[in-house]
């Protein structure tokens, strides 16, 4: 499967897009509105809080600049539920395939209008419109997306220990053991690869597990850093970051072919293939001393507190998507990122994600709004502010400020580059934003192993 995916930027200026006039800003889709509707407003519900709640909203100034309309952002931890329940706006912005699919079947969702669908033709790749029609119908336009195969780092926490981004997973694992070496040891680290393996045991499916402690790296500091953080906690999504961690690493030691027979459901989810691969993420991360806080604390760790753990040294590397740098501290500009390494020498496809803007309603001022939410002005201004990806080949990669988001932008708008689509978010909801969730988090936690937290989640795949 191959897509291409783009990031680009320009700064806000005032209500309009550096480089847009105020006159092309009111000329942009959607802009063109019955002057009656001027003084009304228009409600959007969203997963977004805090940081990129705050930027979503700093997007949107222009249109209410150029329709009069104003629109009133609802950021919610429980949008599925909240969807489900009827508790939403006049449009929503859906990060899971698999609900929009369920509010279509159910006849919640309008479909959206003919320029909406030209701007995602004209923006972008055939594959992410795609994902949005049922039976020939435009109900949901891709909106955002983000890489979700990096691992972040400090380049000069690096070169400082004398370490070297690994090329190779074999080369990632033993450079997670020299680290962890070094941490117990508590001096800094030269010289050539080594250290001690994590220690395993049979698991009850047979797959060798690592061993960790709830109290491993107890020490860990800026002077002697762990190699890992993991965050887990999101409220009551805690969890979701390990699936992405779960899919990176079956791409990555298993290959796409059992990738695609699992993100499929040809296979079931406690599939052997994956087994090994939750198996190869535990002796990353989970044996002793390799995250900072053991079990105990990658539990209790949000993604907030990994960049500041990683911000502040206290951590060599992070597993996060593109849209990372959000929470980073000044963005994370002393960060960088590599993509995680495969284990054969293969091309491997990198993981990623996207948010689609579905309407509930076919009025004529949420038509508006939705016009020029997939436009290419807003696809700039939004991607301005920082923090997403987007395919839209009608903005600059070149622009952007961020050296992740960059890199991503210019891998991902290359048609060469292999992509796949995060394969929880097409789960039925109650399997990949419920069950594997709090399977995986029960797994970190150590309640689980692994063939047994995808066995749970198994279980609650729908049997017809």
């Amino acid at each position: 499967m191959g897509a291409a995916l783009a990031l680009a930027g320009a700064a806000l200026v005032g209500c309009a897009p550096k480089g847009i006039s105020g006159a092309q800003a009111s000329s942009a889709p959607g802009c063109n509105v019955d002057p009656t509707l001027r003084g009304t407003s228009l409600t959007l519900t969203s997963p977004l809080t805090g940081v990129e709640a705050q930027r979503l909203e700093a997007s949107l100034e222009a249109f209410t600049t150029c329709t009069g309309i104003s629109v009133v952002h609802t950021g919610s931890d429980m949008l599925e539920e909240d969807l489900r329940a009827g508790r939403h706006g006049d449009l929503a912005i859906v990060p899971q395939a698999s609900i929009i699919s369920e509010l279509v079947s159910d006849g919640r969702l309008a479909a959206l209008s003919n320029q909406v669908g030209a701007n995602v033709e004209l923006g972008w790749e055939r594959t992410w419109g795609e994902a949005g029609t049922y039976d020939g119908t435009l109900y949901a336009a891709p909106l955002m997306a983000s890489v979700k195969s990096f691992i972040w780092y400090s380049p000069s926490a690096f070169a400082k220990a004398g370490y070297k981004v690994p090329t190779t997973w074999a080369e990632l694992e033993s450079l997670t053991k020299r680290m962890a070496s070094a941490g117990a040891a508590g001096q800094g680290a030269t010289g050539a690869t080594g250290g001690p393996t994590a220690s395993a045991s049979a698991s009850p499916g047979g797959a060798a597990t690592a061993q960790a402690s709830p109290g491993a790296s107890p020490g860990a500091s800026a002077e002697n850093p762990a190699p890992w953080c993991l965050p887990v906690a999101d409220g009551p999504t805690s969890g979701w970051t390990v699936t992405d961690w779960l899919e990176d690493a079956i791409l990555a030691t298993q290959g796409p072919g059992a990738y695609d027979a699992w993100e499929s459901h040809r296979v079931p989810l406690n599939d052997p293939t994956a087994v090994r691969a939750l198996d190869s993420v535990a002796s990353l991360v989970l044996a002793d001393g390799h995250a900072l806080g053991g079990r105990a604390g990658s539990s209790a760790m949000t993604l907030e507190a990994a960049g500041a753990a990683l911000a502040e040294g206290r951590c060599y590397m992070v597993h996060a998507s593109s849209s990372f740098e959000t929470v980073l501290p000044d963005g994370g500009a002393d960060l960088d990122a590599f993509l995680v390494p495969s284990a054969s020498d293969d091309e491997t496809p990198v993981l990623v994600g996207g948010d689609y803007l579905v309407s509930f309603s076919d009025g004529p001022g949420a038509q508006a709004l939705a016009e020029y939410m997939t436009s290419a002005e807003w696809a700039r201004a939004r991607a301005a502010l920082g923090g997403v990806a987007t395919a839209n080949r009608r903005v600059d990669a070149s622009s952007i400020n961020s050296r992740v988001g960059r890199r991503a932008t210019e891998m991902l708008q290359s048609r060469q580059t292999l992509i796949r689509m995060d394969a929880s978010d097409g789960m039925p909801p109650e399997v990949g934003a419920h069950t594997m969730w709090t399977a995986l988090a029960s797994w970190v936690a150590g309640s689980l192993d692994s063939e047994g937290a995808l066995a749970q989640a198994e279980r609650a795949w729908p049997t017809s």
